[in-house]
């Protein structure tokens, strides 16, 4: 798998973090109570970055849709900022209809990280929504892994 390691000072980002029943249920909420067209308004953009601080028992999901920021945070947002951390990048590019983005998870979870000399730290993994385009069928996602040494 082609990956790139990176070394990041301490960012932090904000948005609006829930915890859903299920994957994926912070997007469908942020899209449809209009909160990304006030993020747009907001922030000069949509939210672009997808954090996963983790799964419940029961199967939920903890789950952050953010945009990088500097600055006090907003009225009416949830903020996490992340210390200075090593990531590893990956991108998933290709097919929505393909599963590409669960594909490339698949890999690194059951592929990558098993043989590596990484494994993930206690930070949230960070989804970059680069490209997001269900009409044509696309999309270019970068998955951040922060990472520490086994």
């Amino acid at each position: 798998m082609d990956y790139t390691i990176i070394e990041r000072e301490p960012f932090t980002v904000v948005g609006i973090r829930r915890t859903t029943p299920y994957g994926g249920g912070t997007w469908a909420i942020v899209k449809s109570d209009g909160n990304n067209v006030t993020a747009e308004k907001t922030f000069g953009k949509f939210y672009d970055l997808g954090l996963c601080f983790g799964f419940g028992h029961d199967g939920s999901n903890d789950y952050m849709c953010a945009v990088e920021y500097e600055g006090a945070v907003p009225e009416g947002f949830d903020s996490f900022t992340y210390p200075a951390a090593k990531w590893i990048k990956f991108e998933a590019k290709g097919s929505l209809k393909e599963n590409v983005l669960g594909s490339v998870w698949q890999r690194i979870n059951n592929e990558f990280l098993p043989q590596s000399q990484y494994k993930k730290s206690e930070l949230p993994t960070i989804e970059k929504y680069v490209i997001w385009d269900e009409a044509a069928d696309i999309c270019n996602v970068e998955i951040w892994i922060p990472a520490i040494l086994k």
